[in-house]
């Protein structure tokens, strides 16, 4: 246990540094730097390294104060430290060793459990001579510029992060490795569709309760990321539910995670996803749409919209009949007085979507590669 931020470290003959005893979220394992800050979006590490998501460009008020939210997680805490709640390379190795001794696992997840023990090792060199790097780095905040030997023992740390880089990917898992290229290409048309869905403004997923009391809705983001260092050329669509849990997709499966170790894996096969259009007044009784402040993030108005609509069905739409829906006048078909509705029975989600026309093209991608792939 650290008490103290820093550390001296001796880190080559005649050169000793103060290194952070803060872990340092980085990109090792994830992609190339250029790529992950620029291309991608900035990438936010969540909860563990080789897990995460790439930030959207986006107006949302909203999903900027998420992503704001999210990053202000990552910034080293003392309290934290010192009570051992920061994120430990040791502690999260042991926690995957002790799930994989349990029974009855799923193939897929004892793959990745496997794939995840073995990156963590070199992930955690890499951090290692990361805070090395900063260390020295801090020296020329002293002076002007670092000596010939200092930049070139920095050098030799860098060399050594781009070796580790290398390895790691002969042990990740790539995702058109596992499922074939072919069977990629197509799952593809998946991940471009989910990336339009992900952009919308609005997404509401379904907090049901069980015990028959009210149901309530709870603003969630959908993104494009990572999980446990899992490679994928065109990324991971990733959708988070009221509860904070986050589910990927694959080829193959789906991923439901509460962290980078306690998750359960579906094959995508057995996965309905159902899709149909409602009138948006059907469920803004239920929904609370907030506006926040761009620099304080700090709630300044709520509204809610509410028409009666309960004679064209009850509750959450449960009704399945839609002929009724049919006959609501034109005017209120447009766009904005429309949502789609997106319902997996397997897992009991339910999201509420404003742009259901491109939550249409997503469920329509889904079923034909589900068709097209997994049973055909």
């Amino acid at each position: 246990m650290h008490l103290l931020p820093k550390s001296r470290k001796r880190v080559a003959r005649g050169l000793s540094v103060w290194v952070s005893n803060h872990y340092r979220p980085t990109l090792f394992g994830i992609r190339g730097k250029y790529e992950s800050s620029y291309k991608s979006g900035q990438y936010v590490e969540s909860g563990s390294p080789g897990t995460g998501f790439f930030v959207r460009n986006s107006s949302s008020r909203t999903y900027k104060a998420f992503c704001k939210g999210e990053r202000e997680k990552l910034t080293p805490k003392y309290l934290d430290m010192v009570r051992g709640l920061e994120f430990d390379f040791d502690r999260e190795i042991a926690r995957v060793q002790e799930a994989q001794n349990q029974g009855g696992l799923h193939p897929a997840k004892a793959a990745i459990l496997e794939s995840y023990v073995n990156v963590l090792p070199l992930a955690k060199e890499a951090e290692d001579a990361e805070r090395v790097i900063d260390g020295i780095k801090e020296l020329s905040h002293r002076k002007h510029h670092l000596s010939s030997y200092q930049t070139h023992v920095m050098s030799s740390f860098k060399s050594k992060v781009a070796r580790l880089g290398h390895d790691v990917r002969t042990i990740q898992m790539h995702v058109p490795e596992l499922c074939g290229e072919e069977r990629y290409k197509l799952f593809g048309a998946v991940v471009v569709a989910f990336s339009q869905v992900a952009a919308s403004h609005r997404i509401w997923c379904v907090r049901e309760n069980l015990s028959g009391l009210e149901s309530s809705f709870s603003q969630v983001y959908f993104d494009l990321g990572i999980f446990n260092f899992i490679q994928a050329p065109l990324m991971t669509p990733l959708m988070r539910d009221a509860e904070g849990r986050r589910y990927y997709f694959y080829p193959d499966y789906l991923v439901r995670s509460v962290d980078a170790v306690d998750f359960e894996v579906y094959d995508l096969k057995d996965l309905n996803f159902l899709f149909r259009e409602v009138p948006y007044d059907m469920v803004s009784n239920m929904v609370i749409d907030s506006y926040y402040d761009n620099e304080n993030t700090q709630e300044i108005s709520t509204h809610v919209h509410r028409r009666n609509y309960e004679q064209f069905g009850d509750g959450l739409l449960v009704n399945k009949d839609t002929k009724a829906l049919n006959e609501i006048e034109e005017e209120h078909k447009l766009r904005e007085r429309v949502v789609g509705e997106l319902y997996v029975p397997e897992l009991h989600l339910r999201y509420y979507v404003r742009d259901f026309k491109a939550l249409k093209a997503f469920a329509k991608a889904m079923s034909d590669y589900q068709v097209s792939v997994m049973k055909g």
